[in-house]
């Protein structure tokens, strides 16, 4: 799992910077920096915090986080597609709110 690029993307997609989303789960935003640089693996107790900020379900996170190996054959294309896919709907569905 590749929590680290997947916590990236989509704060960034948001527009959320590393010290508000620090602030919005009351963690150190240099922990936060370290979890996207890949130096620290999130717990699932700060996946979940994460995740609610981000207004992502976990298993969504998960899913975006899923790296080749995770997925057990799918075709890579089919993965990043997915992935893709699942940011546009992640974003749009942000948007209607």
């Amino acid at each position: 799992m590749n929590y680290n690029k997947a916590i990236r993307t989509i704060r960034a997609a948001r527009g959320i910077s590393q010290i508000k989303l620090a602030e919005l789960t009351k963690l150190n935003a240099s922990y936060i920096s370290r979890i996207e640089s890949g130096d620290r693996v999130p717990t699932l107790d700060v996946i979940e915090k994460i995740s609610k900020e981000l207004h992502v379900p976990v298993y969504l996170l998960t899913l975006l986080a899923s790296e080749q190996h995770d997925l057990h054959g799918l075709p890579e294309k089919d993965t990043k597609q997915i992935a893709t896919n699942l940011l546009d709907i992640l974003l749009s569905a942000h948007h209607d709110k």
